[in-house]
């Protein structure tokens, strides 16, 4: 059997993703809350992808907000997905998993 961690696994893409592999029973589908595992924490983020061990990784996560906060903070924004997306790149490679889907 396979691993799979689908990262944003609440969202719109992520969720259709979670549904999908879990009804496939050659996958072992894998998903954390953020309260769980803080994918902009680069360290808890590479100890979580050694611990669970999942074969791929699909990137689905984001920081989202509505119209206005995404005009408000922009920046913010943007830096905080690029410092999930980082860490998710690099707790990837340094966990030894086959495939990452960004």
């Amino acid at each position: 059997m396979k691993k799979i961690f689908i990262a944003g696994h609440r969202g719109l893409v992520g969720s259709g993703l979670k549904r999908l592999y879990d009804a496939l029973d050659d996958w072992e589908v894998i998903v954390r809350r953020r309260q769980e595992v803080d994918l902009s924490d680069t360290d808890a983020t590479l100890a979580f992808l050694k611990e669970e061990k999942p074969d791929v990784v699909i990137d689905a996560a984001a920081k989202v907000g509505g119209i206005h906060a995404n005009n408000e903070y922009p920046v913010e924004f943007l830096l905080q997905n690029l410092q999930i997306q980082n860490s998710l790149i690099s707790g990837a490679y340094g966990a030894g998993v086959s495939k990452l889907l960004f």
